[in-house]
């Protein structure tokens, strides 16, 4: 299956400089019908029936149940829904929380009693505010829709299709996790996108200010999810094993800072307020990203290194709390610097091209720049 780019505005330097004749081959060979296309709002499928079913419940029967069976029997069924079957397998990879079905449904229906990542007791509490975003985002999930997958879109290959993305929108403890893109399994042929809304009530006071915010977290996940569909297409990323594959050490890393860092820049270049993040002298944030990428880089590459050191240093590459994630602001700022001296088009080529590509475009970018740090040389040779 070939991917295309879809390189838009004006014509590269190498174009510039091309023989009238090479020129008219390419102008001619671009002008073919292609049956490529970007990713759009109709490839995301916003799925609120697992909220809705949780709130419907509690409005039902309350905290205790009914007393008579009905509510676990209610409980036991949405439990067992694919939604819920797949957090409880994510929870499960990810923080070793072994739930059974028969606990997910007594948390749901008693939500004080929680198990694991089922800890429903502050939803419930918050079920009004739940409920509201829950609303608001039947009314205006077309529009969502469209917006997140424009962002994501941008900075996306195109494609000759796109499997459909599921959006769950589930309830879940807090501070567990807000957002995560899952890859395909044996089971599911296309990744799946988990958004917590009890962790999306803390994105702001009101129900217009989480949905402003969730937008972004949503364009984020949808880039995960679409890079998650071609990369196995694309050379460069093939070559890197793709975005959903564990790889050795420093390879890892500079996956972390294309598949992430561009996945945070995406979420992060147009939120308000943003004009103090990207600037032109680096910030401290990005300065101090970079210093600890040269030393992840140095503590990966020690032959004395023990192997518990190396696994922490990978695992802070792209989790933790949002400024610590060395690999992942590092690149969110490679991606701004990119765009900003050469275009969006060359800094979707470079996402593209795979961890190589983008490093290497990036090094060429901070040649011209004093202020700016270059990603270390033994990220990639």
């Amino acid at each position: 299956m070939s991917i295309a780019l879809v390189l838009g505005g004006a014509l590269d330097s190498e174009w510039a400089h091309a023989a009238p004749s090479a020129v008219k081959r390419r102008t001619s060979a671009s002008a073919r019908p292609s049956s490529a296309r970007g990713l759009r709002a109709g490839d995301l499928d916003l799925d609120l029936t697992p909220t809705s079913q949780v709130l419907a419940l509690w409005r039902r029967y309350g905290r205790t149940g009914s007393g008579d069976g009905r509510s676990r029997a209610e409980a036991r069924r949405i439990a067992a829904t694919l939604p819920y079957r797949t957090l409880r397998d994510y929870l499960r990879e990810q923080f070793t929380c072994g739930a059974t079905a028969e606990e997910v449904a007594r948390g749901i229906e008693l939500p004080d009693s929680g198990i694991c990542g089922f800890g429903m007791d502050p939803a419930f509490r918050d079920r009004a505010a739940l409920a509201s975003l829950d609303s608001a985002l039947a009314a205006h999930r077309p529009e969502i829709a469209t917006r997140a997958a424009a962002r994501a879109a941008a900075y996306l290959p195109t494609a000759p299709s796109w499997r459909p993305i599921h959006i769950w929108f589930v309830v879940a403890s807090q501070t567990m996790f807000d957002a995560a893109t899952l890859p395909p399994t044996e089971g599911r042929t296309a990744p799946v996108i988990l958004i917590n809304l009890t962790e999306v009530l803390s994105y702001g006071a009101t129900t217009s200010e989480r949905l402003a915010e969730l937008e972004h977290v949503l364009a984020h996940e949808t880039f995960h999810a679409g890079m998650r569909q071609v990369d196995r297409n694309l050379p460069g990323w093939a070559a890197a094993g793709g975005v959903g594959v564990s790889v050795a050490d420093v390879a890892q890393v500079a996956r972390v800072m294309v598949d992430e860092g561009v996945a945070h820049y995406i979420d992060w270049r147009d939120r308000p307020g943003t004009d103090s993040v990207f600037t032109w002298k680096p910030s401290g944030r990005e300065a101090h990203a970079f210093a600890q990428l040269a030393t992840a880089v140095r503590r990966l590459k020690d032959p004395r290194g023990q192997a518990a050191d190396r696994l922490e240093v990978l695992q802070l590459a792209g989790n933790g709390p949002l400024w610590s994630k060395y690999a992942a602001i590092s690149g969110l700022f490679a991606a701004y610097r990119i765009e900003m001296a050469r275009g969006r088009a060359a800094l979707r080529r470079a996402i593209v091209g795979g961890p190589v590509d983008f490093i290497r475009s990036y090094r060429e970018v901070a040649a011209h720049n004093p202020a700016l740090n270059g990603a270390p040389k033994e990220l990639i040779q």
